[in-house]
């Protein structure tokens, strides 16, 4: 019994002590405007003034990545690493739809902003083109 005691304290001891690893914080940005890879970042607000939840997707020279999930009525910023000369957005509804942004010149550095406008549902658009 005294065995399965000092086993399995040693085993919390271990987990504990791994857990414990210093490496950086995931959750905070870089102090500079360098991420931990030597790339220079770009900084993307999405205000998204529709009531339906997107995903942000960037297209960095036709590859596409991930930016990250913007819910109704809300903003957020976002950092991303900077790939290109241009880039485009694509927003992607929860449920469905959604569009993909005109190419626009980026620079290392630059803080873009994107505006999501609420959108007329196809219900209320044909109603009133019978008016």
């Amino acid at each position: 019994m005294r065995m399965l005691f000092a086993v399995s304290v040693l085993l919390i001891a271990s987990t504990v002590a791994g857990c414990a690893g210093g490496g950086p914080n995931p959750f905070t940005a870089p102090a500079s405007n360098e991420s931990d890879s030597g790339y220079e970042d770009v900084r993307l607000t999405v205000e998204n003034r529709d009531f339906r939840d997107a995903t942000i997707y960037a297209y960095w020279n036709t590859s596409r990545r991930r930016v990250g999930f913007v819910v109704g009525k809300t903003s957020r910023t976002f950092q991303m690493r900077w790939l290109a000369e241009e880039v485009q957005l694509e927003v992607d509804f929860v449920g469905r739809g959604g569009f993909r942004s005109e190419t626009m010149p980026v620079s290392p550095g630059d803080h873009l902003s994107f505006l999501i406008m609420p959108t007329q549902s196809v219900e209320s658009a044909s109603e009133v083109g019978n008016e």
